[in-house]
């Protein structure tokens, strides 16, 4: 029972750090935006178009905003970001550059 119980921890244990380290590797990315980008409610409504999407807010050109999270779906990738406390989803494509913040 008790080895039962140390092996459900340890198994949660790195399954946590796992989800940790890959939130930590998408915040040390920012995402430049060289021109106006509609930011969705769900991180999905970029890439399907769905029909119960709305836009959150429009990005701002020339400027970068920090990543959230990072969400890969077939062929595509979106981006959660914040912009005046709001929070949106934009898919990475025309119009957005992501890159690595130097490490410092």
């Amino acid at each position: 029972m008790k080895s039962s119980i140390c092996v459900a921890a340890t198994v949660f244990l790195i399954v946590l750090g796992i989800w940790l380290a890959d939130l930590l590797d998408d915040q040390s990315k920012s995402v430049k935006m060289t021109e106006s980008v509609a930011a969705y409610s769900d991180w999905e409504c970029g890439y399907q178009h769905m029909l119960d999407c709305k836009v959150v807010f429009e990005t701002k050109v020339n400027k970068s905003y920090p990543v959230q999270r990072i969400r890969y779906g077939k062929d595509f990738m979106a981006i959660k970001v914040s912009q005046a406390g709001i929070s949106g989803w934009i898919s990475a494509g025309k119009g957005v550059q992501v890159s690595a913040e130097p490490n410092t």
